[in-house]
Order: structure tokens, then C-alpha cells, then sequence
């Protein structure tokens, strides 16, 4: 190296590779010339990139950017004026250089007045000027002015950096993911669902690692292929895939599934499928009386509907009676089991919406309650039950009437009466009250065991058993003319209303002027009204 450096001397003179400014006296051709040789015997000295020292040249590159740096200055100035340098920086490569930033450290001693163009930055005693970009021979210049303060050689350094631009054509290419779900649009109910589902690649990329997951409710599972995912290494430009999942339909009105698909690009795709499951229901409603009294006949009212959006088959109706009702008939032929008190029916099917109603005649034979139970069961498991709750009750009811066993009298004889009491009711009645009250003109003859107060009469209590009756009799004396009403009152222990029934008396002589007596009222005094 040091031997062609002495050469390179020897024939152009001396070159300085540090670029100090005033070292170097060369005439510019001879320099060109000089480079231009020595380029052809040795090589470059700048390289392709990166910095480029003061007053060294290049040859052109046909790869990349070659930057020439020359220094244009006045040999000698005196003190006090104006130092006045010229950087010409020119590409001498074959190729733009981008970004290129000259560098100038500034001398001591001499302060930078002006410059052309301004710097982007003075640090540190370094100006930096951002130049951009330089053409392919294309050559810029920076002008720069110093005021020496001292005597002696200026001395001025120049580095350059730039970046080159390299086109590389990268073909981007982008996978599009779909999916389709395909599967019946109406199921029964209980039956296997199956869905067809197709993953394809739509975009002109491979999609790779592609995972297809099935979202369907956890009670419709069947087995793996309900909940399992799938996956696919890579899926091609152009190709598809089809992946088979299967479901229960036992959901209630509808079975929704939802599918989707990643690949390791995170591209989410998802699809949704909804099934509507057709299935017939049962409905039993059973209306009959709520309170029915002993041996007393009821109509029960059965009704069976099919309230699905599908027909309902084999329906078996059972009604079980309690034996506290007696079944007397029906209005739909059925089968009955008279041992265990059962009707049976038998329809072969509803359609939607359709229903079918008959009755049921019984007899209240118990006293309580009595509950008749209808139960509907039909195909694919299909129930429904229905009831109504009927008090059956006893009461006594009792029924009294009063009898004038004497027919007309004179006066101031007696008239026998008779009240018979009847109880036509479903319980005994334990105590049975009877009173009677008489008008004025009347007077009760005693009677053992009856208590008499005033025109009053009160008889000691007496039971009657279902459906029997009893005679209860008493006598009277007349003291005045004319027709006279008695009242008896009567009622029992389980009811605190009192029943009222009446009969009369008739007096008459056959030489006092006769007496119609009007209906008395007991609450006031009320002299008889005389005929003549």
C-alpha cells in the first residue's frame, strides 16, 4: 500500500486521504486526471457507502450511489477578512443517493458568518447540512464563509453519509376464509339434526391451521361429533372443505347452532343455523261442580287439546273416579272398570290446535272430597294431567207442617193441633228446637214437659235421623169468635236460621154475633175485626 501511495505521488503529486483543507495545492484537472488513473491501477478509494473524506473522488459505480466531495478555497487571506469555501458534492455512482448529510467540522479560530444553504443543526462545532437526495450526476454546492480571528492555516474537514434505495417487489397475497351452514329448516322433535358445513378459502393466500368449532345447547349432544372441534393444516386458494356435526332437536321451539372457523391469522368467520322442531303437547282440563250435596247427581267436563304445531297420536285418556262418586254414564262411548271405578278412552289422534270434550254424569255417594283425576299419554312420550276438587256435604234439612186435627169449634172448646217435622236432608239432626206462639183469644192447654210463657210455647229439643219424622202435638181452649193463625217456629243445631210455617183455628156460636179474625201480627195488639 505504501508502495502505491509513493507511485500515486511520484505522478500527480502529493494527496492527502484526510482532506485537510490547505494541504493540498493541486491544480483540479491534474487531480482529476491523477484519481482517474489511479482508479483504473488500484481501485476506488471512496467506497459504495457511508462517509466520504474532503477533497477525495470517485469513479462511477453502476451498483450504487458514489459521492465526490471537492474543495473549492483561496490559498492565503489576511486577517480580518473574509475566508469564502465552496464544497462541491457531486454523485459520480449509478445509482440516486438518498438522505445524503454533509458533515462540516469547523475550524477553530474562525468563526462560520454565513452559509449557503443554512444548516440543518451547529453542535459541537460541527454544521450539518441535510441535502436530500442527489441524482445520478446530478451535483449540489454549500457555500460557507470565516472571519479568521488568529494567524496560521485554516484547516476544514467535510463528511458526507447518504443511504441508497433498493426496490424489492414482494408478492402479498391474503387468504379470505368463509363459511355456509346447511342443514333442514323443520325436525320432529327427537329427532337427529345434521349439519353440513362449508369452510372455503375465497382469497388468493394459504390459509393455514384452520380449527372449525361447533357451538350447539349442551343437552342436544349426541356424542363428539356434537362439541368436537375440527381442523385443517392448510386450506388452499380456491379450495374448500365440508365437516358433518349432529344434534339432538329435544329444545323447546327451536335448536340454534352456531359455527365458526379460525386459522392462525386470526380470520374469524362464524355462521348460525336455527331448526324448527315441530312436536306435539297434551293439554287435559276437567271442569265439574265444586260443592255437591249427598246423593245428589254432577256433570263433569272433560277436555283434551293438542296445543303443538304437530299431530298427536295414540292418545290413551284415563279417568280415575273416586269411589266416593258413583258413575252413572258418559257422553263418548269408553271402557269401564267398575272394580277400581276407571273410565277409559281412546283417541287415534288430534292435529295442531284440535281438541275433543265430553261429559262424565256421577252421583255424590260420600260426604268429603272427592277428587276425579284424568290422565293423557300419547306417543313420543307425550303427558298431561288434569283434575277438579268436588265437596261432597251433608246437612239436615228439616221440613215441618201444622195440622188442625178439630176442624171448626164453638168457643170455649179445645182444638187439637199436630206439627210434623220431616228431615229430607243427608245428616241427623241432632237438636231439633220447636216453639209455637198464639194469638190473643187462644190459650194453651198444659202440656208435660212444655214450657208455656205467656202466649208462648216452648217444646223440649228432639233429634231426627235422615228421612225421619216426628209428631208434636198440643191443644188449645178459644175464648173469642173467629178464625185465629198459629205460628210454629222450628230449626236444629247446625244452621242458626229459623223456619216458619202456620195453621189456624175457627170459633163460632151459635148465638154471640161471629168474628173473622185477620192475620195476627205479633209484634202489636190488634183487636179482631167483627162481621155483621
Amino acid at each position: 500500500m505504501r508502495v502505491l501511495l509513493v507511485i500515486h505521488e511520484a505522478l500527480f503529486g502529493k494527496f492527502d486521504i484526510l482532506t485537510k483543507d490547505g494541504v493540498t495545492m493541486i491544480d483540479a484537472n491534474i487531480l482529476r486526471l491523477g484519481l482517474f488513473v489511479s482508479t483504473l491501477l488500484f481501485g476506488s478509494i471512496v467506497g459504495a457507502q457511508g462517509e466520504t473524506p474532503h477533497k477525495t473522488a470517485s469513479v462511477n459505480n453502476h451498483l450504487a450511489p458514489m459521492l465526490s466531495v471537492q474543495t473549492t478555497a483561496p490559498n492565503e487571506i489576511n486577517l480580518g477578512k473574509m475566508a469564502t469555501y465552496t464544497l462541491a458534492v457531486k454523485n459520480i455512482g449509478g445509482a440516486s443517493a438518498e438522505v445524503v448529510v454533509v458533515q462540516v467540522a469547523l475550524p477553530p479560530g474562525a468563526p462560520l458568518v454565513d452559509a449557503s444553504p443554512k444548516p440543518g443543526t451547529v453542535e459541537d462545532g460541527v454544521a450539518r447540512f441535510n441535502l436530500g437526495k442527489i441524482a445520478v450526476r446530478e451535483e449540489r454546492n454549500i457555500r460557507l464563509q470565516f472571519k479568521p480571528e488568529k494567524t496560521g492555516p485554516i484547516q476544514l474537514q467535510a463528511r458526507t453519509s447518504f443511504a441508497t434505495q433498493s426496490d424489492t417487489n414482494i408478492d402479498v397475497r391474503q387468504a379470505n376464509l368463509e363459511i355456509r351452514c346447511s342443514a333442514p329448516l323443520e325436525v320432529r322433535y327427537g329427532e337427529c339434526v345434521e349439519y353440513e358445513v362449508t369452510v372455503s378459502n375465497t382469497g388468493d393466500g394459504v390459509s393455514r391451521n384452520v380449527v372449525i368449532k361447533p357451538d350447539l345447547p349442551s343437552e342436544t349432544h349426541i356424542d363428539e361429533s356434537s362439541s368436537s372441534p375440527c381442523s385443517l393444516e392448510q386450506l388452499a386458494p380456491g379450495e374448500s372443505q365440508v365437516f358433518y356435526f349432529c344434534g339432538n332437536a329435544i329444545c323447546e321451539g327451536g335448536l340454534k347452532a352456531i359455527f365458526s372457523a379460525m386459522d392462525d391469522m386470526d380470520q374469524k368467520v362464524s355462521t348460525e343455523w336455527e331448526v324448527k322442531i315441530n312436536r306435539p303437547l297434551l293439554s287435559v282440563a276437567v271442569k265439574g261442580p265444586s260443592v255437591r250435596y249427598l246423593h245428589r247427581n254432577g256433570e263433569y267436563i272433560v277436555k283434551v287439546t293438542n296445543p303443538g304445531d304437530a299431530p298427536a297420536t295414540d292418545i290413551k285418556v284415563v279417568m280415575a273416579v273416586p269411589f266416593g262418586l258413583k258413575i252413572l254414564g258418559t257422553s263418548k262411548e269408553a271402557v269401564c272398570n267398575k272394580s277400581r271405578n276407571i273410565l277409559t278412552w281412546q283417541l287415534p289422534q288430534l292435529t295442531p290446535g284440535a281438541e275433543e270434550v265430553w261429559s262424565v254424569y256421577a252421583r255424590a255417594d260420600e260426604e268429603g272430597r272427592q277428587v276425579p283425576q284424568v290422565t293423557a299419554t300419547g306417543e313420543e312420550g307425550l303427558s298431561a294431567v288434569g283434575q277438579v276438587a268436588t265437596d261432597v256435604v251433608i246437612r239436615p234439612q228439616l221440613f215441618a207442617t201444622v195440622i188442625n186435627r178439630s176442624g171448626p169449634v164453638e168457643v170455649g172448646e179445645i182444638v187439637h193441633f199436630s206439627v210434623i217435622v220431616t228431615n229430607h236432608g243427608t245428616r241427623h239432626a241432632d237438636i231439633v228446637v220447636l216453639g209455637v206462639d198464639l194469638p190473643e183469644g187462644l190459650e194453651a192447654e198444659p202440656i208435660d214437659g212444655v214450657k208455656i210463657t205467656d202466649q208462648h210455647l216452648q217444646f223440649p229439643p228432639v233429634s231426627l235421623a235422615i228421612g225421619q219424622r216426628k209428631e208434636i202435638k198440643f191443644k188449645v181452649v178459644g175464648s173469642q169468635l173467629g178464625e185465629h193463625v198459629v205460628r210454629v217456629t222450628y230449626g236444629d243445631n247446625s244452621s242458626h236460621a229459623k223456619l216458619a210455617v202456620e195453621g189456624e183455628a175457627f170459633f163460632y156460636s151459635d148465638h154471640k154475633a161471629t168474628y173473622v179474625a185477620e192475620k195476627p201480627d205479633f209484634r202489636a195488639d190488634k183487636a179482631p175485626r167483627l162481621l155483621k
